[in-house]
């Protein structure tokens, strides 16, 4: 069982890790590639070309193009906003956790049934 120090402990790094974080981006980075014919018949593919595709107003798609220099910069990003998710859920699990044990917790009064 864990006591409610260590949970204090638990929320202050999460804290901190959190504070690390400098920079961040929602959405994915992806690579596309282009395949192109050739007069001669010859197909060749070019690329990769990145592209940070992520969810804007209204639930509709956004894309944008990255240049192939910063996308080693945009995928950091990407990564650090998933990291900040993750913690940030568990910050909520932390203090949830630690309501409970200081007894301010929901009472479970669902007895079942309809």
């Amino acid at each position: 069982m864990v006591d409610f120090s260590q949970l204090a402990l638990r929320r202050c790094e999460i804290v901190r890790e959190i504070d690390e974080i400098k920079s961040m981006r929602k959405g994915a980075l992806n690579s596309k590639y282009q395949k192109v014919r050739h007069k001669n018949g010859e197909v060749a593919v070019k690329g990769p070309y990145y592209v940070l595709t992520k969810k804007g107003a209204g639930g509709k798609t956004a894309s944008t193009a990255v240049p192939a220099a910063d996308a080693p910069h945009v995928q950091a990003e990407v990564d650090n906003y998933k990291r900040f998710r993750r913690l940030s859920d568990e910050y909520v699990d932390v203090c949830e956790k630690m309501s409970l044990l200081a007894g301010r917790g929901a009472e479970n009064t669902h007895k079942g049934g309809p």
